[in-house]
């Protein structure tokens, strides 16, 4: 397992941050969907990380590694947040604005009913150093925090829930049906109690 630095963004890391979670969405079926055309697939993605990145109450970490490059970020966002981004977001995505609105609706749906909740709404790390821990450390590293507040968490995975999930290793379960995007890409919806260490 690599040696890692967490730390909270800054915002000056937000350029870089975001062009580093486009790349590793990249080739994802679900961001496929959503902005089919390659050449434009890397532009988008980044715009949009850059609202999620610059959204109050969000709370960010960046893995870098001993020369300080990015390894992994995980990006959350309070169950709260102002409905404005969405407005943003329609803006920065262009032609592709139907798409992020049909999963912003959908997930909207799909959350859990009451808060306060935290939202996974990014997790990337880098391709070439996954399944060497770099993205439990990072999980676990919000994670403990809002357990020690009694705040539970819920994302939507682009890929199935499945035995050697590092999701099932932190005790996310089903949370509703699979959201269904015409039969093109899906959303897994999971959920997690916040564990109380007593």
């Amino acid at each position: 397992m690599p040696k890692l630095n967490i730390r909270t963004l800054t915002p000056k890391d937000i350029p870089k941050v975001a062009a580093f979670i486009a790349t590793g969405y990249n080739d994802d079926i679900f961001f496929k969907w959503v902005v089919p055309n390659d050449e434009d697939r890397h532009k988008i993605v980044t715009e949009y990380y850059k609202i999620y990145l610059s959204a109050k109450g969000n709370v960010v970490h960046v893995a870098t590694d001993p020369t300080g490059e990015i390894v992994g970020v995980t990006v959350w966002l309070p169950h709260d947040v102002d409905d404005s981004i969405y407005e943003e977001i329609d803006k920065a995505a262009g032609i592709y604005a139907p798409q992020f609105r049909a999963v912003a609706d959908a997930s909207h749906d799909n959350s859990p009913a009451e808060g306060p909740f935290f939202e996974l709404v990014g997790f990337v790390t880098r391709k070439d150093l996954q399944a060497q821990g770099i993205g439990y450390q990072l999980l676990k590293h919000h994670l403990d925090e809002l357990d020690n507040k009694g705040i539970p968490t819920y994302l939507e995975a682009s890929t199935p829930y499945h035995e050697k999930s590092v999701y099932r290793k932190f005790g996310y379960v089903h949370h509703g049906e699979t959201i269904n995007f015409k039969n093109a890409a899906f959303l897994y919806p999971l959920y997690r109690a916040a564990i109380d260490k007593e």
